[in-house]
């Protein structure tokens, strides 16, 4: 069992790096527009507005104010289904697929300067260490 010497010394480092900080770099809009270009950009199929929000596991009023950013930036288009007016179709624009490629470009950029910067051994071992602590972390018992 671990020590409370252990276990503040965890805490210690944590606050020196500033984890929240140091991984949360992207705004939670940004993110969520990333999230969705990628979904229109991999389907294979047509998308709705509901689906994006099953697949995402975002409320439907946050998908609709995602929609309606992404639409003013000309990255998607919104349509009515034909068959079911209740149901909103949502298409990627040329502009949207634009936008995916710039994200993918920035993507590797980004994770081969991680790799010149750490080590491709170094990132594997925490990449595998993360899951090992995501699988292990036991949901909180501290009711808010």
């Amino acid at each position: 069992m671990a020590k409370a010497s252990q276990i503040e010394s965890i805490f210690e480092r944590l606050e020196k790096i500033n984890a929240k900080a140091a991984f949360n770099c992207v705004d939670e809009t940004k993110a969520g527009i990333g999230a969705v270009l990628r979904l229109l950009n991999d389907a294979r199929e047509t998308v709705t507005a509901g689906r994006i929000s099953e697949i995402l596991g975002v409320s439907t009023a946050r998908v609709a104010v995602l929609l309606k950013k992404m639409e003013a930036k000309g990255l998607i288009t919104k349509e009515r289904d034909s068959a079911d007016a209740r149901i909103t179709v949502v298409r990627l624009t040329e502009l949207g697929g634009d936008k995916i490629a710039q994200m993918h470009s920035e993507m590797y950029r980004q994770i081969g300067h991680i790799i010149d910067v750490v080590g491709e051994a170094r990132l594997i071992e925490f990449i595998e260490i993360a899951g090992e602590i995501q699988k292990a972390i036991i949901p909180s018992e501290v009711d808010f």
